[in-house]
């Protein structure tokens, strides 16, 4: 990662220094570590500028920057915890001029970007003076600490005034926010599995998947029930006495929401909603929201729609016959249609419509193909569960800004982006939208013009969060997925993320695959690694060689472009010297001009 800020005239000497303090990470409840304390401080004196770092609860440092004599620019942060809590990052930064006390910048900075904490230090001739740190309180106002001495242990009792503040918040958001709606979610164990441990992890941990959802939709969940069960009840899932449970938890919690683990039949819903009197969706439904939510672009919109309008149709519930023409009797014959008749052609004129557009944009899609194909440009697909950190990685490699938030599904659209590879050739980075568990069919259809983009690439990067418990199940969550969409023969690498947060030690094995690189995104571990690996598969089927081309072979230079990538040209008075990379089974026609 770079730093940020005021670089000018600083020796690349500091600044690798400094940059070196991304890959630390540093004791979760160690506030203000010595060592980079020690670093900051020395290298503040010498430049005679502010320092300041940003670093996450977990240790790890996601911002450098410098300033001028009196004041340090900081990153807009992401507020991803909600306007109430704190956002998880502390700010520890220098003061050259030898007052470590918290100015009025500093204590509005903390109060604007809710940080857990910012710490002042105090430097005279080089050395550490004092240090004062700064903490919001209950009424949001800023109560100062200090002075400390560098590595006094008063400091982490620091730690405790952030941990009550969040948890106060956390409280505060259950008990007041309106905006939210607060939900129960239900899940289902199904006791026909032989090992009902394994089965009962299994439903807790999608249950565990599915309240990260609600989250990601803006719901706050106050329960979550678990209904051990032979079969899934054909009218009321979890079966007639767990709903009436749940009703009066509804009641007693004043809950308005039940959100359930599976996809429902019309005819659950509606039992459900009448025996409980709060409104019912399941997994599928929460997905869509979501997507609706995230989709930005016009062809992102369009699959939405299609996929929620698919998923309708067949939900569409009257009262009975009596809303249908197809049912005849006394009563139900007219001139006119019903309203539920109509609502299903509708959707259906509707669902048509959608689909033609779609075809234009996946004609497009298969167009911009061709123009790589014909320029030999590699294509390469980012593929992996959600939140395993693909645009992460997409940004680090390829110096983009493609948006990232710690939440499900935040990529929705996907994005291509140029990337060069360890020697020198271009290819093209594609980010794809991220892979879950029980993903609705109907979304995995109307996506399918998009997920093709893993179909026609050239090489896939599977990217797992290997600090993540199920990342074994991930992986083959998605493995299931790319074989539906025929993607499974396709050279892939596995890119086992977040190496900077997953547990000492634990590793996760290779899977079958033949080529693994361990990497953290954020920090760039393992980066350049991986970019080697890369290049190194694509030199199966390319070989690079050097050429003369005389001015009269007009052909040449056209076969060169046609059948790789020509890497620089020299127009000498004997003919052009060409340094290309040509694909192995076309490089016979050349051999007369190559250079020895």
């Amino acid at each position: 990662m770079k730093i940020n800020g005021n670089t000018d005239s600083i020796k690349e000497r500091l600044l690798g220094e400094l940059e070196a303090l991304f890959e630390v990470k540093y004791g979760s409840r160690d506030l203000v570590p010595v060592e980079l304390a020690q670093t900051i401080s020395r290298i503040s004196s010498e430049i005679n500028r502010e320092i300041s770092v940003l670093i996450s609860r977990r240790g790890t440092v996601v911002d450098i920057s410098i300033g001028d004599s009196g004041t340090a620019s900081l990153p807009q942060l992401d507020n991803r915890r909600g306007n109430a809590r704190l956002s998880a990052i502390r700010c520890i930064h220098t003061h050259p001029n030898g007052n470590g006390f918290l100015s009025q910048v500093d204590i509005k900075t903390l109060q604007k970007l809710r940080l857990d904490a910012m710490i002042a230090i105090g430097i005279e001739e080089g050395e550490i003076k004092e240090i004062y740190t700064g903490c919001l309180n209950s009424e949001q106002e800023a109560d100062v600490y200090g002075p400390f001495a560098l590595g006094e242990t008063r400091l982490n009792y620091i730690y405790k005034i952030i941990e009550e503040l969040d948890a106060t918040a956390r409280a505060d958001i259950y008990k007041n926010e309106e905006s939210a709606e607060k939900a129960i979610l239900v899940g289902l164990e199904s006791t026909q599995i032989r090992f009902e441990d394994i089965s009962f992890k299994e439903a807790r941990d999608s249950l565990d998947e599915l309240e990260e959802l609600a989250n990601t939709a803006g719901a706050v969940v106050l329960k979550k029930v678990i209904q051990r069960k032979q079969n899934q009840d054909s009218a009321y899932y979890v079966g007639k006495g767990k709903i009436e449970e749940l009703s009066l938890m509804c009641r007693s919690t004043d809950v308005q929401l039940l959100i359930f683990d599976d996809e429902l039949s019309g005819a659950q819903i509606r039992n459900i909603e009448e025996a409980t009197g709060a409104r019912v969706i399941d997994r599928t439904t929460l997905i869509l929201d979501i997507f609706a939510q995230r989709a930005k672009s016009k062809e992102g919109k369009l699959q939405v729609e299609l996929a929620q309008l698919k998923y309708k149709l067949p939900r569409l519930i009257g009262l009975g016959t009596e809303l249908s023409r197809l049912g005849g009797g006394i009563g139900t014959r007219g001139p006119g249609e019903k309203k539920l008749e109509v609502d299903r052609r509708h959707i259906r004129r509707r669902i048509t419509a959608l689909e033609r557009e779609l075809k234009i944009s996946e004609k497009r899609r298969a167009f911009l193909r061709e123009g790589r194909e014909k320029n030999n440009t590699p294509a390469i697909a980012l593929v992996g569960y959600t939140n395993a950190g693909k645009s992460t990685l997409m940004n680090k490699l390829c110096g983009a800004s493609v948006f990232v938030e710690d939440k499900l599904f935040a990529t929705l659209d996907p994005s291509a982006r140029k990337l060069m590879l360890s020697d020198g050739r271009e290819a093209v980075l594609i980010d794809t939208v991220g892979f879950i568990r029980k993903l609705p069919h109907d979304l995995i259809e109307a996506f399918k013009s998009t997920l093709e983009e893993a179909v026609h690439a050239d090489m896939l990067l599977h990217v797992v969060d290997a600090s993540n418990d199920n990342a074994a199940m991930q992986i083959s969550v998605v493995e299931k997925l790319l074989e539906e969409l025929g993607a499974t023969t396709k050279n892939t690498i596995l890119v086992l993320n977040k190496q900077d947060i997953a547990a000492g030690g634990s590793r996760i094995s290779s899977m079958g695959y033949t080529s693994v690189c361990e990497i953290s995104a954020v920090t760039g571990n393992g980066l350049q690694q991986l970019l080697e690996k890369i290049t190194e598969g694509f030199k199966e089927r390319l070989r690079e060689i050097r050429l003369m081309v005389p001015y009269n072979d007009g052909w040449v230079m056209p076969y060169i472009y046609e059948n790789g990538q020509v890497m620089s040209q020299e127009y000498l008075e004997e003919g052009i010297k060409v340094r290309a990379i040509v694909k192995i089974d076309k490089i016979s026609r050349l051999n007369d001009f190559i250079l020895v």
